[in-house]
């Protein structure tokens, strides 16, 4: 090895890409990599804007010692950034996607850095996928200096959709049957995609589990239940004056006792229509 390779690569200090820092004082040893037994020194002091420090701007610091490396770019963090801003600022950028209508969603702050410089940089929004849906994200946030990126901090938010939603207006117990006055409609924001939520449709079902007063109602919690169920087995009657024919099929529709339901048979159309009378039975008239 001669003698300059051995200044050049054991004596030099290499100047490091980028530093963040939320001090006023920055040494030399946080933006470069100095020599072993290498003295450090006070580089920068009363930091309130970004600033690129080159190798010229090391001369008299390090007189007579190479330097090595294009620049170090320092970033002050001196400013913390308020969660309400976060939210409002990515609530902003959500509403410019296709599917977003102006208040469509509740976006909350969960975690992340919010410390930034004050001055001298551009904050962007970036990431953010064309299709939002209800649950956490994480979003960027790049800082540009001087027209170019040169960091990106991610947080973590929580979105939830806003959502007509039914939930028990009374207590309804297991067995019942949901009546219209059973039911309070609400708007909620809520974290996942709610798609089994009941409607009008819904009323006359059973419900299969006692539900509390304001409790959220699913269409998994209520079933309609027929006193003749499609698919299941039924006892058939005929009558014909003193004659009385019974006979097991099975419900190929479904009913409560008074209506009408198909039955299988062995006709050549392979259902015949009888009349619920009680649970399980159907009479076929004549």
């Amino acid at each position: 090895m001669s003698g300059s390779e051995k200044v050049e690569g054991m004596e030099a200090v290499y100047l490091r890409g980028k530093l963040l820092t939320q001090k006023k004082e920055v040494l030399l040893s946080e933006i470069a990599k100095l020599p072993d037994g290498m003295k450090d020194k006070i580089l920068l002091k009363n930091l309130n804007a970004p600033i690129v420090i080159r190798p010229e701007n090391l001369k008299e610091v390090l007189a007579g010692i190479p330097v090595s490396g294009k620049e170090t770019l320092v970033l002050p963090l001196d400013s913390e950034l308020d969660p309400e801003d976060l939210e409002e600022s990515l609530k902003k950028e959500v509403s410019k996607l296709p599917q977003d209508r102006e208040g469509d969603f509740k976006i909350s702050y969960l975690t992340g850095e919010r410390f930034v410089p004050s001055q001298g940089v551009e904050l962007k929004w970036a990431g953010l996928p064309q299709v939002i849906h209800p649950g956490q994200i994480v979003a960027s946030l790049d800082f540009y200096f001087e027209n170019r990126k040169v960091h990106t901090q991610r947080i973590k938010f929580k979105l939830e959709r806003r959502t007509n939603a039914l939930f028990a207006k009374k207590e309804i117990r297991k067995g019942q049957k949901l009546q219209a006055e059973d039911l309070e409609e609400r708007t909620v924001y809520m974290e996942e995609s709610f798609t089994d939520g009941l409607s009008d449709k819904d009323i006359g079902s059973t419900a299969l589990k006692d539900l509390q007063i304001g409790e959220l109602l699913r269409k998994k919690q209520f079933r309609f239940l027929f006193d003749v169920q499609r698919g299941g087995d039924v006892n058939l009657v005929y009558t014909k004056g003193n004659l009385v024919v019974k006979s097991k099929t099975k419900a190929l529709s479904s009913g409560n006792i008074g209506e009408i339901v198909d039955v299988s048979s062995h006709s050549k159309e392979g259902k015949i229509s009888a009349r619920v009378v009680e649970k399980g039975t159907v009479l076929l008239e004549n």
